[in-house]
C-alpha cells in the first residue's frame, strides 16, 4: 500500500469512528441516561461502554494484557490519539475531502449490502428447500460411471460374406499397434484411427469418442461394445470386439468413477450454496426496489462521447 493510500485508510477510518460517536460535550445513553465517561478530548467523550466495547474488539491474548489500571490507561491513550487526530481532521475539513467522501460511499455500500443480505438468511434453511435443490442438482451428487476410449472402427456388417477377413485384418492391426505402442512413444493408435477407421466422426478426432456412460456407449455401438469398453481395466488397455455393425479396436484413455452422495452427505455444502444464493436475490431485489422508486436518466449522446484509453486513462469529450 502506497503513503498515500495508506493515509487515506486511516482517515476514511477517523470519520467512521467519530461518526458513531455523535457530537456535542457528554454522552447520552440509548435511553437518554447519561453514561460514565472515562475521557474527556475536546468536546467529545469516550464513555466506559465505547472504551469496553473497543477493547472486546481485541484478540483474547491481547485483551488479557489490559487488566490493570496502567494498562487500561496505555490502551485509554491510544484511543485518545485517534480522537485528537480525528477532530483535527474535521478542523481541517478532511471529512468534505472528494477522495474521503468517495472512499466512505463505497464503505457504506459495502456495509448496506452485507447487512441487507445477512438479514434476508436469518431464517433457517428447510429441509425441503434443500432436498429441493439437491433434485434439481442431482447430477452434481449422483452420475455413474464413465470410460473414455479411443476406437477403430472396420465396418462389417454380419451379413458381410468378408467378415472373416475383416475380422482377421483387425487381428492384425492389433498386434501391430500392442507391439508399437509397447514404447515410449505412444501414437500408433491415433494414427491408426486417423488412418483406417470407418467412423468419420471419431476418425477426426484420432479415435476419440470422448467420457460416455454404459448406456451412452451402449445406445451409440451396441451392447457388446459398451461391454468391451468398461472391461478394459488399466489406461492404455487395448481390445477388439465384434458387433452386427462391424469389428472394433478399442483403447482405454481414460475413467470417471461413479459418484452416489446421498442429501444428507452434501447437506453442509448446500446449505452454504443456498445461503449464498438466498443473499446474492436479497442484493438483487433491493436494487430492483430501489431503482424503481428512483428516477434515473441516461444521457446516450454524453455517455458515448466519454474516451476509454487502452492504458485505463479516460477523459470526457463533447459528443460530435
Amino acid at each position: 500500500m502506497t503513503p498515500q493510500k495508506a493515509i487515506l485508510a486511516v482517515a476514511v477510518a477517523l470519520l467512521l469512528c467519530s461518526a458513531c460517536k455523535g457530537s456535542g460535550g457528554g454522552s447520552e445513553g440509548a435511553v437518554g441516561k447519561s453514561e460514565p465517561v472515562v475521557a474527556q478530548v475536546g468536546d467529545e467523550t469516550i464513555t466506559a461502554r465505547e472504551f469496553q466495547a473497543k477493547l472486546e474488539e481485541q484478540p483474547p491474548l491481547i485483551r488479557s494484557r489490559f487488566t490493570s489500571l496502567e494498562a487500561k490507561k496505555e490502551f485509554l491513550d491510544n484511543l485518545i490519539r485517534f480522537e485528537v487526530l480525528v477532530q483535527e481532521a474535521r478542523r481541517q475539513g478532511l471529512d468534505k475531502d472528494a477522495e474521503i467522501k468517495d472512499a466512505l460511499e463505497k464503505l457504506m455500500v459495502q456495509k448496506l449490502i452485507q447487512k441487507h443480505s445477512e438479514s434476508a438468511s436469518t431464517q433457517p434453511l428447510t429441509d425441503e428447500e434443500l432436498r429441493k435443490y439437491y433434485q434439481e442438482h442431482q447430477s452434481e451428487f449422483v452420475r455413474p460411471e464413465k470410460v473414455r476410449v479411443s476406437q477403430v472402427f472396420l465396418a462389417s456388417a454380419a451379413s458381410d460374406p468378408k467378415r472373416d477377413v475383416v475380422k482377421a485384418e483387425a487381428d492384425k492391426l492389433l498386434a501391430n499397434v500392442r507391439r508399437e505402442e509397447a514404447g515410449p512413444v505412444k501414437v500408433a493408435f491415433a494414427e491408426l484411427a486417423r488412418s483406417r477407421s470407418d467412423d468419420v466422426e471419431s476418425r477426426a478426432a484420432a479415435g476419440d469418442l470422448g467420457l460416455q456412460t454404459r448406456e451412452e456407449l451402449t445406445t451409440k455401438w451396441g451392447q457388446a461394445v459398451a461391454d468391451a469398453a468398461f472391461g478394459l481395466k488399466s489406461l492404455g488397455d487395448m481390445n477388439l470386439v465384434v458387433s452386427e455393425r462391424g469389428v472394433h479396436l478399442l483403447k482405454l484413455t481414460g475413467r470417471q468413477p461413479d459418484l452416489e452422495q446421498t442429501l444428507e452427505q452434501v447437506k453442509p455444502r448446500l446449505e452454504s450454496r443456498l445461503l449464498l444464493e438466498k443473499r446474492a436475490r436479497a442484493v438483487d431485489d433491493l436494487l430492483a426496489t430501489l431503482k424503481g422508486k428512483t428516477k434515473i436518466e441516461i444521457d446516450s449522446q454524453t455517455l458515448g462521447g466519454v474516451s476509454v484509453q487502452a492504458d485505463g486513462v479516460g477523459s470526457s469529450q463533447p459528443a460530435p
